[in-house]
């Protein structure tokens, strides 16, 4: 099966695949750097918050020292400081969780068999994320209608010179009256 399609679409084609192909090189890059940034950055200041905690002497201390939006369990902790049953499955390391409406950084270790998790309260950062990806979104889409415009205006460009002559070979006869004939086995 074969295309016709005038020169005017493929440059305009050609316009657009193009950026959507750097725009979303580009929109891809971001999203995976925001998702390296933050498990790196975060999770490097969360397990020192959690060595910090369990560097500690005793327990009365840990109730006052966690930060204001941060969270800390261990098995077979007294009262507050009791693991939740959502909390034990989480494997050492970093992890992301949701709570209810809210969304967690949790930072686990094992010590001596004792499970210990710190979480922090990430709701602020997912929607200043979310609205990230709204302005990369944003900025994709606009890239490939910029893209889209510039190729019709190109292919407006490019097509009047060959638009003009065709429209000469066409009337040629009033062009010049003394012009050669054209070769017998051109189309007219």
């Amino acid at each position: 099966m074969e295309f016709k399609q005038s020169l005017a679409q493929r440059i305009i084609i050609a316009f657009a695949l193009m950026s959507a192909l750097v725009a979303g090189a580009f929109a891809m890059g971001i999203i995976a750097t925001v998702h390296l940034v933050e498990e790196k950055l975060i999770s490097a200041g969360l397990g020192g918050d959690l060595q910090r905690l369990l560097l500690m002497d005793s327990v009365e201390d840990w109730s006052h020292r966690p930060e204001p939006d941060q969270l800390f369990y261990f098995s077979g902790g007294p009262g507050d400081f009791e693991l939740p049953k959502d909390l034990r499955h989480l494997e050492p390391g970093f992890h992301e969780v949701f709570r209810e409406s809210l969304s967690y950084h949790a930072m686990v270790e094992v010590v001596d068999g004792r499970r210990y998790v710190l979480l922090q309260d990430q709701s602020d950062f997912e929607e200043r994320e979310r609205v990230l990806f709204a302005v990369v979104l944003v900025g994709f889409v606009l890239s490939l209608a910029l893209a889209v415009f510039l190729g019709w205006v190109l292919a407006r460009k490019v097509m009047a010179p060959v638009v003009r002559l065709a429209r000469q070979v066409r009337h040629r006869d009033q062009l010049l009256g003394l012009a050669p004939p054209l070769a017998p086995d051109y189309a007219a």
